[in-house]
């Protein structure tokens, strides 16, 4: 059985044409990638001074109390979360920010955050990612850090000007690593995760330890292997693009000999 399109005519002027075509998309930086894609997400308050559901997040609180609320925008150059609520300053309030099936434990992971911790209590201000199998998750208040379910410390003032944490995960190892200020203060093993369920949040997301009040600077999210370079992880020419191109210069040797 003959399928039509194959009996159709093809010049050799349209099959190196085509062919040019693909060869200078890939030597511009066109790049054909596979199905899966890396996750970055970056907040950067001062290029974008939106409210992060604005950014492709989603808020979340048990209060019933709209965003507004609880963030806000100061000054065209951070990020206000307060959720210690006005008519209740002392109820715990649960108020963060989230998005589903970003994160693959497999993958190396890196999570960083300028604030000051203006309020806190006692919990703080939680940055945390997990999945069924790991949980990456660093909580951070006026006087200290703590790594969830693994370590802590103490002695600190995170609440006199703005300070950066970062933690950094090690998919190939499962491991991970906790910077304060560029200084590494804690290493370890990265605890199980929580099943059935993928999400990346940050915020105040317990609904019994305590509130928080922060201001943001930048927020970045990264699950990227290091040795990638950051940003997305494509594939440098798939399969299928290798294929076509095949494909054309078969048809052409084989026109080129029913012709001799």
């Amino acid at each position: 059985m003959k399928i039509a399109a194959f009996c159709m005519p093809v010049s050799t002027v349209s099959v190196w044409k085509t062919i040019l075509t693909l060869c200078a998309m890939l030597a511009s930086g066109v790049v054909f990638e596979g199905p899966a894609r890396a996750t970055v997400i970056t907040l950067d308050f001062a290029q974008n001074p939106t409210l992060p559901s604005a950014q492709g997040m989603i808020f979340y609180t048990d209060s019933g109390r709209p965003e507004s609320d609880f963030a806000s925008i100061l000054d065209g150059n951070r990020f206000r979360l307060d959720s210690y609520t006005t008519t209740s300053p002392n109820t715990d309030r649960t108020a963060y920010y989230y998005k589903d099936n970003v994160f693959d434990h497999r993958t190396d992971l890196e999570m960083e955050v300028r604030m000051k911790v203006i309020e806190s209590s006692p919990f703080g201000f939680g940055v945390a990612v997990f999945n069924s199998n790991a949980a990456s998750h660093f909580i951070v208040n006026k006087t200290g850090y703590q790594i969830y379910q693994v370590t802590s410390g103490s002695g600190y003032d995170f609440s006199s000007g703005f300070n950066t944490f970062k933690y950094k995960g090690f998919g190939a190892t499962n491991t991970y690593e906790f910077f304060v200020n560029g200084t590494m203060v804690a290493s370890g093993a990265r605890p199980g995760g929580y099943a059935n369920s993928n999400q990346f949040y940050f915020g105040d997301g317990t609904p019994t330890g305590g509130n928080a009040r922060v201001e943001v600077q930048y927020l970045r999210y990264s699950n990227v292997n290091f040795s990638s370079g950051g940003g997305e992880v494509p594939e440098p020419i798939s399969l299928a693009t290798w294929s076509l191109l095949a494909g054309i210069v078969g048809l052409r040797r084989a026109r080129k000999r029913q012709l001799g």
